[in-house]
């Protein structure tokens, strides 16, 4: 327990203060043990935000949404890794594959806990929300992913500036933005994959829904 509580302290103190990340980044061996336990952590801190949104159409959709959603993030950032790896090297910051790993888990655990931080509030909503208000849920749960992925670009950003000040380089812009928006992409369209993650009332509940459409459109939709 006490190991856990010292991994725990670690990276939190991480998040607080990105000098410390960079540390945490360019631990070498000694990094692996605990982003193995970081990963486990991200996953079940999105595994209780996704209970919070399926449980507004029952016991099974939320069991369901809760192994969707680490699995969205988790594998967004495994399609996305590669580039983020290829980018490290044009911009010559030679980070390795572990500690490019390690960066993003890190800060990926913001986005995870930011989340996680706003699952009282959509259990509150879940409970008491009439099935007519299935498009303020939804509304509601882009709003919260919108607010929690801002979050995880500015520390994704100020991660990788610590990382690289230790390294003696600097990091560009460019090389955030242009990540950021490849992830944002590749994170929405896997999504709308995945959906159904609430379920509506006014169709009968499926492990999956066939593709159509885009999540642009549905948005859209449901405000004009």
């Amino acid at each position: 327990m006490g190991r856990w509580a010292d991994e725990i302290s670690i990276w939190f103190g991480a998040l607080v203060r990105p000098a410390r990340a960079g540390e945490l980044v360019l631990a070498g061996e000694g990094g692996r043990p605990l982003a193995r336990r970081l990963g486990l952590a991200v996953a079940v801190l999105y595994s209780f935000y996704g209970l919070s949104m399926g449980l507004y159409r029952g016991a099974l959709p939320g069991v369901i949404s809760a192994l969707k959603l680490p699995f969205l993030y988790l594998t967004t950032l495994a399609v996305c890794f590669p580039v983020f790896y290829v980018l490290n090297c044009l911009h010559r910051q030679r980070l390795s594959t572990g500690q490019c790993g390690r960066l993003l888990l890190v800060a990926t655990s913001t986005n995870a806990l930011a989340l996680a931080s706003f699952a009282p509030v959509s259990f509150f909503f879940t409970f008491t929300t009439s099935r007519a208000g299935y498009p303020f849920i939804v509304l509601l749960q882009v709003a919260v992913f919108a607010i929690a992925a801002l979050l995880s670009v500015v520390e994704i950003a100020l991660i990788f500036r610590a990382t690289a000040a230790r390294v003696g380089r600097r990091v560009p812009a460019s090389l955030i933005a242009s990540w950021a928006v490849l992830y944002a992409f590749v994170l929405s369209q896997m999504s709308w994959v995945l959906r159904p993650w609430i379920g509506t009332w006014t169709l009968e509940y499926r492990l999956f829904r066939p593709i159509g459409g885009s999540f642009i459109e549905a948005i859209l939709d449901m405000l004009f």
